[in-house]
């Protein structure tokens, strides 16, 4: 591997202008004329930043505790009217639509079969 020459510049750490006359040093090998693997070794460049690394912190929501909508309450209703699901799949789901309220300020169509979908009998 570190007998390995930079495709981009061919070994020479520079490349050219198109237009001739100047040259600069090659970004993928940084001037060495190896290719950056062999250089470099893997650079990870995800989760660079120091609000990546932080866990979430979960707080618990500080608004209603039931739905406000039309749509929200009568899915609730469904939900807790449902015979598959447990008493703690009900409040978590009637949580959530809770929340999709809370960021959406309404239940979506999607988000409406998506509910009604794990509350029907037999998906649970």
């Amino acid at each position: 591997m570190e007998g390995d020459l930079c495709r981009m510049c061919g070994g020479d750490g520079r490349i050219g202008n198109a237009l001739g006359g100047s040259s600069a040093t090659c970004p993928s090998c940084r001037g060495t004329g190896r290719r950056a693997e062999a250089a470099y070794g893997f650079h990870d460049v995800t989760k660079t930043k120091p609000s990546h690394h932080k866990a979430a912190a979960v707080q618990p929501p500080t608004g209603p505790k039931v739905p406000l909508t039309p749509e929200g309450i009568q899915l609730a209703a469904e939900v807790n009217a449902s015979t598959a699901l447990a008493a703690d799949a009900k409040a978590r789901i009637v949580a959530e639509i809770v929340v999709h309220e809370g960021t959406h300020g309404r239940c979506t169509k999607t988000f409406l079969k998506k509910i009604r979908k794990q509350a029907r009998p037999g998906t649970a």
